[in-house]
């Protein structure tokens, strides 16, 4: 179907130097999402095929603030509670004056950093690339990954998945984190070795995660996270919203046609 292509919208399916080779006339290949991970980017650079991705970051950035709040105030176990006709009521958490610990500074980590500006935390915020002024510009603090883990009531993933990246989130990271902390995943699920944050929140080393994302998805109904009482789980859905989905088809169609005309992207990733 893509031999003749000249342009792509792409999904989650892999893309591979193989294929791409085959594309001769492709020109772009535009991602309906952010993640490129299923991209050979390497192999399209070699070809000159463009790449652009869409704005999402609103929605994920509000999502990952709702996953923080859910997760401190146990909003799921109290639904379910009073749905079975019971009045257990489960001591909770509060956000303000906390420090929250955003680890990668894109779009979307920014964005949460503004949203969060109204609840009176610290922020602070680790990435590879660390874009000083937009960081100084919304009062966040730049630190390392170690210290970061170290100072965060919270800590909030927004990394693209990378060899650097995978299972940046494992025992001997979340053993620097503070003990009853909170661990919140809206960006790929293999940022996190599962078997060592289900440990974490069955011992209490963590007092709760919030995720969007799993190391396999669909998420298998024998999968420990779904009977601990202190996670909040959700089916990759923090980008699924109206306004992202309409956005992301204009950032589409006028990213082709930007260039078809011999320009670039509306956001271009190479």
């Amino acid at each position: 179907m893509i031999r003749d292509a000249f342009a792509i919208v792409a999904g989650t399916e892999v893309y591979d130097e193989k294929m791409i080779q085959e594309c001769k006339d492709l020109g772009v290949i535009m991602r309906f999402g952010v993640g490129t991970d299923n991209f050979a980017l390497n192999a399209m650079k070699q070809q000159n095929i463009q790449v652009g991705v869409i704005a999402n970051h609103n929605a994920v950035a509000e999502f990952a603030l709702t996953l923080i709040l859910a997760t401190m105030k146990r909003v799921p176990i109290h639904d379910m509670t009073v749905r079975d006709g019971k009045w257990v009521r489960y001591s909770t958490r509060e956000l303000t004056f906390k420090t929250i610990g955003i680890v990668g500074f894109g779009r979307i980590g920014r964005r949460l950093a503004e949203l969060l500006r109204g609840f009176d935390v610290k922020l602070i915020a680790y990435d590879p690339m660390m874009n000083l002024q937009e960081a100084a510009l919304r009062n966040v603090t730049p630190v390392s990954f170690e210290e970061l883990l170290r100072q965060s009531d919270v800590v909030t993933l927004h990394l693209p998945l990378t060899d650097d990246t995978y299972h940046i989130i494992d025992e001997k990271t979340i053993s620097l984190m503070k003990d009853g902390a909170y661990l919140i995943n809206t960006a790929r699920g293999t940022l996190i070795d599962e078997h060592a944050l289900i440990h974490a929140l069955e011992t209490k080393k963590l007092e709760g995660a919030g995720l969007d994302v799993y190391e396999m998805e669909p998420v298998s109904r024998d999968n420990p996270l779904f009977h601990l009482e202190n996670d909040v789980l959700t089916p990759h859905v923090s980008a699924l919203t109206y306004e992202t989905n309409y956005n992301a088809a204009i950032i589409c169609a006028e990213s082709i046609i930007s260039v078809a005309h011999g320009g670039r992207p509306v956001f271009p990733v190479i």
